[in-house]
């Protein structure tokens, strides 16, 4: 008998597991509607006060989906009290860059449709879909729509696969490795055009100007390179970061919330920072 490769149905089936991750709760109403185009699952608390965070979910933009990530957006849709919007956008290899990128870019042009004002909308990322989430941010300011800010969590945002704690974090992170990576990264750029920006959304130029972003990250993940990367380069362009490191916890830790403390706390972080930037933006 040998070993075979998985496929990538399996993948995605197991990728969905991370949706069982964290604790469920009864109080925040779950409901699936059209978003510009694509299936999204909106989130909503009990009490509901001003802002909304349009998220996307993580899976190396191939594997995941909204269910996956549901009791992530249940979580930060309670503690932040405003309606979470987790969006289903296309994945690779069968739909790659810009597909996903486009498709989150409807999503805020819907909201804005909507009526909601621009100065409102959180983008909210983990992972790949914070690749997801800064580019459109970058892309948003460029056009002079300036939103609320932006949530990335354990940020994907260098698909050159450079970053030194691939090799000093390989033996800590129980989730992510460079090998995983690679093949992620060719499913959603085949053309191999890492370098492009809108790709690798931390070699933006255009950082300046940009809203209030809130960075988290495990000091023990593969990631934390890029996530410092985005801090850096964020601040050194003037932009208002906050970013917070945690200890001994894994890639996405806040998928645990409800059953990791410090995924609790880094929530709690993020719905409090939420708060302070559309309160500073009304």
């Amino acid at each position: 008998m040998t070993d075979q490769e998985p496929t990538l149905e399996g993948l995605r089936a197991g990728g969905e597991a991370m949706g069982t991750f964290g604790a469920e709760r009864t109080d925040v109403k779950v409901e699936e509607i059209d978003m510009g185009g694509r299936r999204a699952l909106v989130h909503t608390p009990e009490q509901v006060g001003s802002g909304v965070i349009l998220h996307l979910h993580g899976g190396g933009l191939t594997l995941g989906s909204p269910e996956s990530h549901t009791r992530l957006a249940a979580h930060l849709a309670a503690r932040s009290r405003m309606k979470v919007y987790n969006l289903d956008y296309r994945l690779a290899p069968e739909n790659p860059f810009p597909a996903g990128a486009d498709d989150t870019a409807a999503a805020v042009r819907w909201l804005l449709d909507q009526g909601v004002p621009a100065e409102q909308i959180i983008l909210s990322g983990d992972s790949g879909g914070a690749a997801l989430a800064l580019t459109t941010l970058i892309d948003q300011t460029r056009d002079g729509v300036r939103l609320a800010g932006g949530i990335f969590m354990s940020p994907w945002a260098d698909f050159r696969l450079t970053s030194a704690t691939y090799e000093t974090n390989a033996a800590t992170d129980v989730m992510c490795s460079h090998p995983m990576m690679v093949p992620l990264r060719q499913n959603y750029v085949p053309t191999g055009d890492y370098e492009n920006p809108r790709v690798s959304p931390a070699f933006a130029g255009a950082l300046a100007g940009l809203p209030p972003l809130i960075i988290q990250a495990s000091a023990a993940e593969v990631l934390v390179g890029d996530a410092r990367l985005i801090a850096s380069r964020a601040e050194e362009a003037g932009v208002d970061v906050t970013y917070q490191e945690f200890d001994v916890v894994p890639h996405v830790f806040q998928l645990f919330a409800g059953n990791l403390p410090e995924a609790d706390d880094a929530l709690q972080s993020v719905a409090e920072w939420a708060a302070r930037v559309v309160a500073a933006g009304a």
